[in-house]
């Protein structure tokens, strides 16, 4: 169904106002069926990748940055999102990564 823009809110009937609500939490929910396996501290990027503790801390704080959360000393690490940056590791230029872990 597809309702105008310029329409009054408060004239929607309730069947039209579910099927607008249902359409919207659709497309939002898609985007989170993935499932994503989850780890731990630098010790699961050392054993994920193979490296030492010194790689795995320069891997965090540079292509990795958007899959960890970190709060304090404890770090979340999400791995399904850590290997797609990983394959992708020499494909980013290190000076178009902003702050927050997003390119340009």
């Amino acid at each position: 169904m597809e309702i105008e823009n310029d329409r009054v809110l408060a004239t929607l009937t309730v069947g039209e106002y579910k099927e607008v609500i249902g359409q919207v939490m659709d497309k939002r929910l898609k985007k989170k069926e993935e499932e994503h396996e989850y780890g731990f501290g630098l010790e699961c990027i050392e054993k994920r990748y193979h490296v030492t503790k010194g790689t795995a801390q320069t891997y965090k704080n540079t292509f990795l940055k958007q899959a960890i959360m970190q709060h304090g000393r404890k770090i979340r690490v999400d791995l399904t999102l850590a290997d797609k940056l990983y394959a992708h590791r020499n494909d980013v230029d290190p000076d178009a990564v902003l702050g927050d872990g997003s390119f340009k």
